[in-house]
């Protein structure tokens, strides 16, 4: 049964962030379905920069915050298809010759990163793991010039004799750590996958500890959060534009050179460069959330260098405009109806006990901060409007655990106060209550990542008026949301444009997971990745929230297990 408690982080003033869990934190017993978090995506929105470029946050944020239940029995899956053969066992360190298998297929200007050596120690937190970094260009055109340097953790298999090879993951975002998710590899993955694989993480070019590029003050990122994400004048508009404008040149201007180089594209460069250096002849990969846009561009790029590849909560490179506005209201309204259907049936819900006017009553609240604002006891905001609040509600759909929290939260914004749901987004965003941001928020690597991957919102009057018709029919996603329109339109360079054609031709079969009821990448993604990817393999979970492996369903874990453990995949379609 859920547990009807907020969560501590969530409240006012408690610990925030996962880099306070203990060392020697254990998991919970399960007490019910427990989730995850969402890719930053277009259409950029208000203060969303906050909704779709911070309903970014990674899988790790709420899996290390809180970490998932032990495995469970593993059930049936149903019939299966053979992946690729397992990867060759392979030494834990050092770097294959340049005239290796492993190393073959890559410029001549790229050997020095392709053969260089890693160094592993012990990490200063935990001598069983080793840490690590390497070196990639900042341009992969001009090898030969500025580099950045990649943090690594490992956590090494646990059964050596079992070892299948290594395992890179990628927690989400852009923008959150894969060194920390591999800190926490034991509450991340089942202890037969931990036994067979050394678990790598990494901090991705220009974030973390990988050569940072921070961009972003505490003033811009706070701006993103204060403006008025539903303008109600064209005067009101034109300053929500001019604000996100700026934020977006100074972005620009602080990151320079390298922030035009934080692309996914080459991201999956350096995964390949890391694979040789791991001694893989192809790359296992495990990404969640923005992973999952990462490992199906890898696998776009180096087909024949796929091995087991699982990408659960997913995204399609491939996804146009009006596609993912309709997979979002969707997920929104499955994940909100949801909520909705717990807490009419308590007590003591904020929303009262009628169904069918709770929607409306989170609409009129979204209305009423518009015009007033919620007080708060933070200092320095006093008054939190649309920005927070609406990011805030939406964060809490992502995990029921934190429904007790929203519950809260709405209650005490019906009395005119924030502080729960304030606390909530602060944790998130990881802002202090000095107003500083943590240097590893993930808001730093929104704009650059974001700008680059995908291409400059169209305007089209076809597209605009799908908008409005949309917005019309589904008025408490539009206060969510926010005005639609391009936060990247003063960035320098040009973003990605989209195959729209079947992706990672020759790849081994790839897992694609998901749940039926994910408010942060909705199911919709899920199925047209693994439709978009030549060799996609589809598993759905009939669940609420954001991430599915390792996240309380047994017949989930054992499906990707047996995936990665033997290299058998569920048939196609399979639901647990």
């Amino acid at each position: 049964m859920l547990n009807e408690d907020p969560r501590p982080d969530d409240l006012p003033d408690a610990p925030t962030g996962y880099a306070a869990l203990p060392p020697d934190y254990s998991p919970p017993v399960a007490t019910g379905r427990v989730q995850t978090v969402r890719p930053g995506l277009r259409p950029a929105l208000a203060v969303v920069a906050v909704v779709a470029v911070v309903a970014v946050v990674a899988l790790a944020v709420w899996r290390i915050s809180s970490p998932p239940p032990a495995a469970q029995t593993p059930g049936p899956v149903g019939s299966s298809v053979t992946a690729s053969g397992p990867a060759s066992p392979t030494p834990t360190a050092g770097s294959p010759s340049p005239g290796s298998t492993a190393a073959q297929g890559y410029p001549a200007a790229l050997a020095p990163f392709y053969t260089q050596k890693l160094s592993w120690a012990p990490c200063p937190d935990n001598a069983r793991h080793r840490c690590t970094t390497m070196q990639v260009p900042v341009d992969y055109a001009k090898p030969a010039g500025d580099s950045f340097t990649l943090a690594l953790r490992k956590a090494p298999a646990t059964d050596p004799a079992k070892r299948l090879g290594s395992l890179v993951i990628n927690p989400g975002g852009p923008g959150g750590s894969g060194v920390e998710y591999a800190q926490y590899a034991s509450f991340v993955f089942s202890p037969a996958v931990r036994a067979a694989y050394d678990v790598v993480g990494f901090d991705p070019r220009g974030i973390g500890a990988s050569s940072p590029v921070r961009c972003l003050s505490n003033s811009d990122m706070d701006l993103l959060f204060s403006a008025d994400p539903t303008p109600d004048t064209a005067a009101e508009r034109s300053t929500l534009l001019a604000d996100v404008d700026g934020v977006t040149k100074r972005c620009a201007a602080r990151g320079g050179v390298r922030a035009m180089h934080m692309s996914t594209t080459e991201v999956a460069r350096d995964m390949d460069v890391m694979r040789v250096l791991l001694g893989d002849r192809k790359l296992n990969f495990f990404g969640g959330s923005y992973g999952t846009f990462l490992g199906a561009i890898y696998a776009d790029t180096f087909p024949e260098k796929v091995g087991r590849m699982v990408l659960d909560s997913a995204l399609s490179p491939n996804q146009t405009e009006l596609q993912e506005m309709t997979y979002d209201i969707q997920g929104f309204e499955s994940s909100i109806d949801a909520f909705i259907g717990w807490c009419v049936a308590r007590s003591d819900c904020a929303l009262g006990s009628d169904k069918s006017r709770a929607r409306q009553k989170i609409v009129d609240l979204l209305d009423a901060v518009e015009k007033k604002g919620l007080k708060t006891s933070k200092p320095g905001l006093t008054t939190i409007g649309e920005g927070w609040v609406g990011f805030s509600i939406f964060m809490c759909l992502y995990s029921d655990t934190s429904w007790p929290t929203l519950n809260q939260g709405l209650a005490q914004a019906f009395s005119g106060k924030g502080d729960i749901l304030l606390a909530k987004g602060m944790s998130v965003v990881e802002r202090g209550i000095t107003g500083d941001y943590a240097p590893s928020t993930y808001l730093q690597a929104m704009i650059p990542v974001r700008c680059a991957d995908w291409p400059r919102a169209t305007t089209a009057p076809s597209l605009a008026a799908e908008q409005k018709k949309a917005q019309a029919a589904h008025p408490l996603w539009a206060r969510m949301t926010g005005e639609l329109y391009d936060n990247c339109r003063t960035w320098p360079t040009p973003g990605r444009t989209p195959k729209g054609t079947t992706l990672a031709q020759g790849a081994g079969p790839i897992l694609v997971i998901g749940n039926e009821r994910d408010p942060a990448t909705p199911i919709g993604g899920t199925k047209q990745l693994a439709k978009d990817l030549a060799s996609g393999v589809l598993l759905t979970s009939d669940h609420d929230g954001h991430g599915t492996y390792y996240a309380g369903n047994s017949c989930v874990d054992s499906a990707v297990d047996g995936y990665l453990l033997r290299g058998t995949a569920p048939a196609d379609g399979t639901t647990c």
